[in-house]
């Protein structure tokens, strides 16, 4: 019996469900000296139970992945006549097309019912053979079933608390209207570009894109036409960008675009790429009632120097930015 406990103790060890569970099923086995130990899940709205995990040393082989009519189980006749020890199934269970098509005449189950009342499947063994269960063996299989019922509990839990995690997640670095990364996310990313950039040898560019006179487009037609706005610059800004560039938004009309310049001329390439991006920015606008003619953001790009801090080659790109508005407005004189 100590040695039992002692394998018991050791088989809840494990650091995943699956490992658990086939530690469990595997003392099972052992114990009772039956030939097929395994765990199965219900699917009650589909009525198909499924052995999950499976020990098989003798004749009979439930092999992981069978599925079978929940309505000629036995486990569902077990349940339901709270019945869960027989070395004779014929005797118990004639009506089992699926016993007798295996030849079971020892079975053993307990339900795995989680706390909240769902029956989330069942730990079994069986046999060909008719062999005499003892107390202990039956006491153990209870025992297990709460263990694995514990234990799925406690991944699910898992589980939701991950996703949750990836949700919170998303929401503190995606920005709330438009679905692009925000400003942390910005920093995170870049920080990150530019770390790689510094291994590899590579160049990044960075985009400071400012959307002039946002302002009055908000007091013209309203801030519903203002946001549509701002969605479709942001849909334009996705057009024609690589795979590993990184769109952001991080004030009311500024956007930042980075990524990496690839060419043997890093500066023309960094030339045109500025004017693909001023390109996507101009053009007309469907915003509520009205078809809005714009005529381009202005886009300051720079590219990263060696060893450069994120703010500063933000502040760079910002500076470059704001050059590109004068010249703009100068052009218009």
């Amino acid at each position: 019996m100590d040695s039992l406990l002692q394998d018991l103790t050791e088989s809840i060890a494990g650091n995943s469900l699956e490992s658990q569970v086939r530690a469990l099923i595997q003392l099972l086995q052992q114990s009772t000296g039956l030939e097929s130990a395994y765990f199965t899940r219900i699917d009650l709205t589909k009525g198909v139970q499924q052995i999950v995990y499976s020990l098989n040393t003798g004749q009979l082989q439930l092999n992981e992945g069978l599925s079978v009519d929940w309505n000629d189980t036995l486990c569902k006749r077990a349940i339901e006549q709270n019945q869960f020890v027989t070395n004779d199934v014929s005797a118990c269970w004639a009506d089992s097309a699926a016993a007798a098509e295996l030849g079971i005449n020892t079975y053993i189950s307990a339900p795995v019912q989680l706390s909240d009342g769902l029956l989330y499947g069942t730990v079994c063994a069986a046999s060909t053979e008719k062999t005499l269960v003892s107390t202990s063996n039956a006491t153990l299989l209870q025992l297990i079933s709460r263990l694995i019922a514990v234990q799925v509990e406690r991944e699910q839990l898992l589980q939701q608390l991950a996703q949750e995690n990836r949700q919170f997640r998303n929401v503190a670095l995606t920005d709330p209207l438009t679905g692009l990364g925000n400003r942390r996310a910005l920093e995170l990313e870049l920080k990150r570009a530019l770390a790689n950039s510094q291994r590899n040898g590579t160049a990044v560019f960075v985009a400071y894109i400012d959307l002039d006179n946002f302002k009055s487009i908000n007091d013209l037609y309203g801030h519903d036409a203002g946001d549509r706005f701002l969605l479709a610059i942001a849909a334009n800004l996705k057009v024609g960008r690589r795979d590993g560039d990184f769109i952001a938004r991080i004030g009311g009309d500024e956007f930042i675009v980075f990524g990496l310049l690839t060419g043997n001329d890093v500066m023309q390439a960094a030339k045109a790429l500025r004017q693909q991006i001023f390109d996507s920015t101009q053009g007309s606008f469907d915003i509520a009632d009205t078809l809005l003619h714009y005529s381009g953001a202005s886009v300051g790009l720079v590219i990263a120097e060696p060893a450069e801090h994120v703010q500063d080659i933000l502040k760079r790109a910002d500076s470059e930015m704001y050059l590109q508005k004068k010249r703009r407005v100068t052009t218009r004189r």
